[in-house]
């Protein structure tokens, strides 16, 4: 999937012969992203592949102890009313709510679309995007599996032993899904088979 990138109006002029040359932010436009989508920025700056890749090298998200060029983040709530019966106490309609944060680098990069290093740029946030598509994703169907899933329990005696059934079995979900992140890392080399490296 192409998407087209947003440079923004906000030009800044600077006292270097190679930072005169007119800057914009160069992002992919909210439109990209999924409705309820979180965008968190961490700028970098640079005029070549090399000084970029360092900014991300230094300033990209960390976890477990590696820095990465992105990273995307979800958690998912749910709860459900009971229902009780001859046969004991089930959960209702299940209703979930998925929260994702996508953490991405923003260049103050040329405002010149066709400049050799925007156009890299460029192709790299399309590829970027693809891949933390996935990683949402994932949580939109960890949530739709709780949703699916949890009312096919069976009757417990009690509302909290039905509870706490319900409840283990989509923390259960939940933990599946973030191996299958896991997954689709290993799987992708984050994101390198899907074109998500720079330069």
């Amino acid at each position: 999937m192409r998407v087209l990138l947003l440079l923004s109006v906000s030009f800044v002029g600077c006292t270097t012969v190679s930072a005169n040359r007119p800057r914009a932010l160069v992002t992919l436009p909210p439109t990209t992203w999924a409705k309820g989508t979180q965008i968190l920025w961490y700028d970098i700056q640079g005029d070549t592949d090399t000084e970029l890749r360092a900014q991300m090298d230094a300033k990209g998200p960390e976890l477990d102890g590696d820095r990465h060029d992105a990273y995307t983040s979800w958690h998912v709530t749910w709860k459900f009313p009971f229902v009780k019966s001859d046969e004991g106490c089930t959960t209702g309609p299940v209703t979930t709510d998925v929260r994702v944060v996508v953490t991405l680098p923003r260049w103050l990069g040329y405002a010149d679309v066709n400049d050799p290093l925007v156009r890299r740029w460029i192709r790299y946030l399309d590829a970027l995007q693809e891949h933390e598509s996935g990683h949402r994703l994932t949580g939109i169907n960890a949530a739709s599996d709780i949703t699916e899933q949890l009312p096919q329990l069976p009757p417990k005696p009690t509302c909290p032993e039905a509870d706490e059934t319900a409840n283990a079995l989509a923390r259960k979900i939940l933990e599946e899904h973030r191996a299958r992140d896991v997954e689709y890392d290993a799987e992708t080399k984050h994101g390198a088979t899907q074109g998500a490296t720079f330069p």
